[in-house]
C-alpha cells in the first residue's frame, strides 16, 4: 500500500448467477429480510439487481453466457457467504419464522453461534457472531 491508501480495499459484494432474477428477489425479500435497491432493466423482467439488508449487499444476475462451464459448474456448490450479525440469535428466530431454508441449526462452533440458511440456487449464508482473533 502506498502512503496514499489508493491500494485500499472497502468492502466486497458477492455477484450471484440465479435461474431467475424476480424469484430470488422476492425470496430475498420476503425470506430473509432484504431489500432490492436497483433492478435492471427493470423491475418486471430483471436480469440484474442488488439486493440489501443493514450493511450487507449482494448482486443477482441471471447467467449473461460471459463464463465457460467449467468455471460456472453448478451454481451456488461449494458457495457459502459468512455474514456477521450483532445478534445471531434473534436472527435465526427471525428466519425460522419466515421459514428459511435452514441447513445448519444454531450452534456453537469455534468459541461464536452460527446458523447456515439455504437460498433457492444453492447458496449458502452462514450467520455468525462477530469472530474473535
Amino acid at each position: 500500500m502506498d502512503d496514499f491508501g489508493w491500494n485500499r480495499m472497502l468492502t466486497v459484494i458477492p455477484l450471484l448467477q440465479v435461474r431467475d432474477v424476480g424469484e430470488a428477489i422476492r425470496y430475498y425479500q420476503e425470506v430473509f429480510g432484504f431489500t432490492a435497491s436497483f433492478t435492471w432493466p427493470n423491475e418486471e423482467k430483471p436480469r440484474w439487481a442488488m439486493v440489501s439488508r443493514d450493511l450487507v449487499h449482494i448482486m443477482l444476475t441471471v447467467d449473461l453466457g460471459t463464463s465457460t462451464g467449467e468455471f460456472i459448474a453448478e451454481k451456488g456448490n461449494g458457495v457459502v457467504l459468512y455474514v456477521i450479525v450483532q445478534d445471531v440469535a434473534a436472527l435465526y428466530d427471525e428466519l425460522v419464522k419466515r421459514e428459511a431454508i435452514i441447513v445448519q441449526e444454531l450452534a456453537e462452533f469455534g468459541g461464536r453461534k452460527q446458523f447456515s440458511v439455504a437460498d433457492l440456487n444453492g447458496y449458502i449464508l452462514a450467520f455468525s457472531d462477530p469472530f474473535v482473533f
